[in-house]
């Protein structure tokens, strides 16, 4: 396995052998990423996604954007499939299973509307999700499905119950001032370059296990789009390049 220490017990991997050689997932595990904007936390989460989600651990992408580039080229490459309400369409005896979909409800001209109509939807799919299991669910912008929509109880209940249900909550967020404490309790932690003195201090603070002082440490001599990795559950950390 390939990887350069930069220091006496931190070693840096390159994207890929992370991505290939050490990312490792269960069913049911929560993952957090943070990071500023512009910091690479969707990119990484999606790269993530492409790596992890199958036709029988499939997952579910939030997205509340009119429109998103990133999105569009993540949805061809690993052949997820836009859906713009849930229940997605019922798969027909000769289409392949796709390993997840993007559910992006179209937007209607009122903003107020556009927000009832998603909130409806996105709960409606997490509780699906979250009684069937085996199912991943992405929510790119936790802050918004929590404080713009109202489904903080929604994503309480997978963060505190998903991992028996196999169902995991996968949440991205540019400050962790700004979501639930819980989203600090998930079994893999992704803490990117942030150059706020106190945003570092809470980075060390959320911990995931590690001296505090060693994060604080790692995440304020990360580069742009590098990423600390703490696996939650091994007491283990890392770095992933950009």
């Amino acid at each position: 396995m390939a990887g350069r220490r930069v220091d006496a017990n931190i070693v840096l991997f390159d994207r890929e052998t992370f991505l290939k050689e050490v990312w490792d997932y269960s069913p049911g595990e929560h993952v957090t990423v943070l990071a500023p904007t512009g910091g690479g936390k969707t990119q990484l989460a999606y790269q993530l996604l492409g790596e992890t989600a199958t036709p029988d651990l499939q997952a579910t992408v939030f997205v509340m954007k009119p429109r998103d580039e990133t999105v569009t080229k993540f949805t061809a490459k690993h052949h997820f499939k836009i859906v713009r309400d849930w229940p997605p369409p019922r798969i027909r005896v000769f289409d392949k299973k796709p390993p997840g979909y993007v559910l992006w409800p179209k937007e209607m001209g009122d903003p107020d509307q556009d927000d009832i109509r998603q909130e409806v939807i996105f709960r409606r799919a997490i509780r699906e999700q979250y009684r069937k299991g085996h199912k991943i669910i992405f929510a790119d912008e936790t802050y918004s499905l929590e404080k713009e929509l109202g489904l903080e109880k929604d994503l309480r209940r997978l963060w505190t119950k998903g991992r028996s249900m196999h169902c995991g909550l996968w949440a991205a967020s540019q400050r962790p001032v700004w979501i639930s404490r819980w989203a600090f309790q998930a079994n893999h932690l992704f803490l990117g370059n942030d150059p706020d003195i106190d945003m570092q201090k809470r980075y060390g603070e959320i911990g995931g296990g590690i001296d505090p002082d060693v994060v604080r440490s790692v995440t304020a001599r990360l580069q742009r789009y590098q990423f600390a990795y703490i696996n939650r559950d091994e007491r283990a950390m890392c770095i992933v390049d950009a």
